[in-house]
């Protein structure tokens, strides 16, 4: 089970980010059978966008981002959606961080970055 970074991320990732994202991969095991979102950071940028950063743990076979719906939730409740069409592979058993950019126009209500999570549309309650 390894952390990765995807090529351009290894390229210019900060190495305090870098520390930060290995601390949460350290603190959160990859489990068998399981692709889970891990929150590491929110933030808006100057286009009001939400900028979610996550470490991506893949329990499961390889897993492709391309044409992917995603939720952004706070408490649990719905806020924006978005459809990502990068080819972002994470390999089996493998842990990548990634940062899903929400725009302004996917808000069914404002953001607050507080309490968030990213889920994928299966698993959209």
């Amino acid at each position: 089970m390894t952390l990765l970074f995807e090529e351009k991320w290894d390229k210019t990732i900060a190495p305090s980010d870098r520390k930060m994202f290995q601390s949460v991969y350290e603190q959160n095991p990859i489990q068998e059978g399981r692709l889970e979102f891990i929150p590491v950071r929110a933030a808006f940028n100057h286009q009001g966008c939400v900028l979610a950063s996550v470490c991506i743990l893949n329990g499961k076979d390889d897993w492709r981002l391309q044409n992917r719906l995603l939720y952004y939730k706070e408490q649990e409740d719905l806020v924006a959606e978005g459809r990502f069409t990068h080819d972002l592979l994470v390999p089996s058993h493998t842990a990548v961080p990634w940062t899903f950019i929400f725009h302004p126009n996917s808000f069914i209500r404002p953001p607050s970055l507080q309490h968030w999570e990213i889920s994928l549309q299966n698993d959209h309650k």
